[in-house]
């Protein structure tokens, strides 16, 4: 039987990641997260939090027990170790003050470094059934990857309404 990989992909304001600036605090999002891991007996956590956490998974992993969490995602610092740039995307404003938001150019190939990088390090620990938390834009190719490795796979997003 392969492996199950639960992914889960939301916005990085909501992981609570306490070295990251601009968190949202969603209790709902906690209750999602206990809810997955409970669902179908989860026993490991692996997230894309950049080394910037603890986060609110990170915490919630140590009711499983020490060493159940694992942040696959180097941190911008040691990225270059692996061959990938500290910046992985190039945010633009659209419009202008006070009519203005922004939106970002994604660099695929970039991101696609990082996603062989976490399967690696995903197939090195010991686990059955694990949930992974990464950013939405990785949800379905992060998934992909992950079936062509031979993992099950469960596919969920959050994003909060408001």
């Amino acid at each position: 039987m392969n492996r199950l990989m639960v992914v889960l992909g939301t916005t990085h304001e909501l992981q609570g990641a306490e070295k990251r600036g601009g968190n949202r605090s969603d209790p709902l999002y906690e209750e999602l997260l206990k809810d997955l891991v409970a669902e179908d007996g989860l026993d490991f956590i692996f997230e894309e939090a950049t080394g910037l956490g603890p986060t609110t998974a990170e915490k919630l992993s140590l009711a499983s027990g020490p060493n159940r969490y694992l942040d696959v995602d180097p941190s911008r610092e040691e990225r270059v170790k692996f061959g990938i740039p500290a910046n992985t995307n190039n945010p633009f404003m659209v419009g202008s003050p006070p009519n203005a938001a922004f939106a970002d150019e994604v660099f695929h190939e970039v991101h696609a470094k990082r996603e062989k990088l976490w399967i690696e390090r995903i197939a090195k620990q010991e686990f059955k059934k694990a949930l992974m938390i990464c950013g939405a834009n990785h949800t379905l190719s992060f998934a992909f990857r992950l079936c062509a490795a031979n993992f099950s796979v469960k596919t969920f997003t959050y994003m909060p309404s408001s």
